[in-house]
């Protein structure tokens, strides 16, 4: 009697076994039963406790993503004044490109945006400049006229601008609606 209770107790931890592994999102996968022959009631638990096990783990841990480094070249500088300006302008009326435009004002200009980019973004996001054309450049100063479109104000006005450049940075800067 004895032998018959361990014999079914091996089975029970294997489907305990089992479904505790399938919870973790492993399948286990059971022979089908295999019909006793007329044998003994002693022996049909036995041959249930013997027949092999398949686990197949449906969650394999998912392969390390591969480190890629990438070298970061350092931008060339503009020194033109009118480059310095078409690139700006650029930057402004390119979706993503408020970042950029930022970089290319030196900090004197940044203060007359309280030095805040957020107050920056605010007024580049709806802003676009039209039809941007050089007046005159004499040194490291460059005066162009544009048309300023800002979708959040509704305007479209001419300007005329002044901008001082220092190694592709813009240092000073005056504006004026145009006539």
């Amino acid at each position: 009697m004895k032998l018959s209770k361990k014999l079914i107790a091996i089975p029970a931890i294997t489907l305990a076994a089992g479904l505790g592994l399938a919870a973790c999102g492993t399948t286990v996968i059971q022979p089908a039963p295999v019909k006793p022959a007329a044998t003994t009631p002693a022996t049909t638990p036995a041959a249930a406790a013997s027949a092999p096990q398949v686990i197949i783990n449906n969650n394999p841990a998912p392969a390390p993503a591969p480190t890629v480094y990438v070298p970061v070249q350092a931008p060339a500088v503009q020194s033109d004044p009118w480059g310095v300006v078409v690139a700006y302008t650029n930057d402004v009326n390119t979706p993503g490109g408020n970042s950029a435009a930022w970089n290319l004002l030196g900090p004197s200009v940044q203060a007359g945006w309280n030095s805040d980019y957020s107050t920056f973004v605010t007024w580049a996001d709806p802003t676009s400049f039209q039809n941007v054309n050089e007046v005159s450049e004499a040194g490291d100063t460059v005066t162009f006229t544009f048309d300023l479109k800002n979708g959040t104000y509704g305007t479209d006005v001419p300007y005329t601008d002044t901008f001082t450049v220092d190694n592709g940075i813009i240092t000073s800067s005056t504006s004026s609606p145009s006539s």
